[in-house]
């Protein structure tokens, strides 16, 4: 055995922690993030692909035996092999579960400055004929497909304008979905404006998670999120947003980064961890935003989210950046083109959201006899693939998968330097949030 030879994961990340912790992870293989001690650093840090245990023992001193054991232990999750058959994430042949964004209605009560929605206020909610149609198309791709989960983002618009249609919809769908023996899921994409005492109880009732929209605090919320009166919504929305907490609503926010609110992020990561709520912050797409300024609000942010690791606040259930998965991995940003994609409020299906009102990207309508809502998404557009050699060949790739398809410049995420710089970070408050975890259980 003492001939034999280490070699290194070519996605390992080995970073120090501090002066007695390291932490380690193959960012192709899900579940392989460990703490490391100083021994361990060292040992894998060592190992340099070409010399055999024997040789590595003398370099560190630490005996064969114990080396072996170690580093066996590290091949189970492939932050090291003794060949050079490192695997990788790969595409499944066919969806075994379905995620489609449900453009439920064209209006909003909100005049956001930034809203991508090209028919936004222009006509009105998916019809009941659609919302069967749909239902009935559901009904047969499940049953051929043998699905087992559906998830649907009821989005919009303003998705809780329409609450009345699909509190009778939600309720049928998952009776007649069970016989199938698939569970279906329900998510409100929302301003959170709108909410009343009908909609919280029938979401207790019927587990219905939220997604809500925050830019900021206050007047930095209200800055880009108003009525179209131009009355900030922020009061509303925060009021609400506790209201969903307290009963024990799932709901998680999702912030857009832009040079209008990003001074407001060390303010608004405060708001949010207090509230206890996942968040997700993303950066704008299709526009510039400022560089040096993004990245000195986003390192101040994460410096409020370690203090709050110290003190036990959750960081690795609690938050997301922009579409990065450095836990589950994967192998594109999103459902679309695999399995799921995006229906309008004429039942025609797109790959994105983004495109309802281009007629020039390609479409199907659910109220095609000859197609199930797989080949649908299969004879639809399909960006997924189209990425760069570099991002093919980058350390990162199953940890953002070149970022979103729709919004890739030169075949690549336009913040591709700013993942570079925040990933390891990321991996970093994971492992304090680890490491404090472990010194809480040695002084149980």
């Amino acid at each position: 055995m003492t001939t034999m030879i280490p070699r290194r994961a070519p996605e390992l990340l080995l970073r120090p922690i501090d002066e007695e912790h390291a932490y380690a992870v193959n960012c192709a293989v899900p579940g392989s993030f460990r703490i490391l001690n100083k021994v361990q650093y060292e040992i894998l840090n060592a190992v340099n692909g070409r010399d055999p245990l024997a040789v590595l023992s003398m370099r560190t001193g630490v005996n064969t035996e114990t080396l072996e054991r170690f580093l066996i232990m590290l091949s189970r999750t492939e932050i090291v092999r003794f060949d050079d058959h490192f695997s990788v994430p790969q595409k499944t042949l066919q969806p075994k579960s379905l995620n489609f964004w449900i453009h439920t209605t064209n209006a909003c009560n909100l005049g956001c400055s930034y809203c991508y929605i090209a028919t936004l206020n222009n006509g009105k909610g998916m019809s009941e004929h659609v919302r069967n149609q749909l239902l009935h198309k559901l009904e047969e791709t499940v049953r051929n497909r043998k699905i087992r989960h559906v998830k649907f983002r009821l989005a919009g618009g303003e998705p809780l304008s329409q609450f009345r249609a699909w509190q009778t919809f939600i309720p049928v769908a998952r009776e007649r979905l069970q016989q199938f023996g698939c569970v279906i899921d329900f998510s409100f994409l929302t301003n959170l404006t709108m909410l009343n005492e009908e909609m919280v109880e029938f979401s207790k009732q019927h587990n219905i998670g939220y997604g809500v929209s925050i830019d900021g605090v206050g007047d930095r919320h209200d800055a880009t999120r108003k009525f179209r009166s131009g009355k900030g919504s922020f009061p509303v929305v925060d009021t609400n947003l506790r209201k969903l907490v307290l009963n024990g609503i799932s709901v998680s926010v999702t912030t857009v980064i832009s040079n209008q609110n990003l001074t407001a992020l060390p303010e608004l990561t405060r708001y949010l961890i207090a509230l206890d709520v996942p968040f997700r912050y993303s950066i704008v797409k299709g526009e510039t935003i400022d560089a040096v300024s993004l990245e000195a609000y986003l390192s101040a942010s994460y410096g409020i989210m370690g203090e709050a690791i110290d003190i036990g606040w959750q960081f690795s259930r609690r938050h997301q950046f922009c579409d990065l998965k450095p836990n589950e991995l994967g192998f594109q940003t999103c459902a679309s083109g695999f399995s799921g994609g995006a229906i309008d409020v004429d039942g025609s299906l797109k790959y994105c959201h983004v495109h309802f009102g281009d007629e020039s990207e390609r479409s199907h309508s659910i109220f095609d006899p000859s197609l199930d809502l797989v080949d649908m998404i299969e004879q639809g557009s399909h960006y997924e693939d189209d990425r760069s050699g570099d991002c093919l060949k980058c350390r990162y790739r199953f940890v953002c998968t070149s970022g979103c398809p729709v919004y890739r410049v030169d075949q690549k995420d336009p913040q591709c330097s700013i993942y570079h710089k925040f990933i390891p970070k990321i991996y970093e408050l994971q492992a304090r949030e680890r490491l404090n975890s472990l010194h809480k259980n040695e002084n149980i």
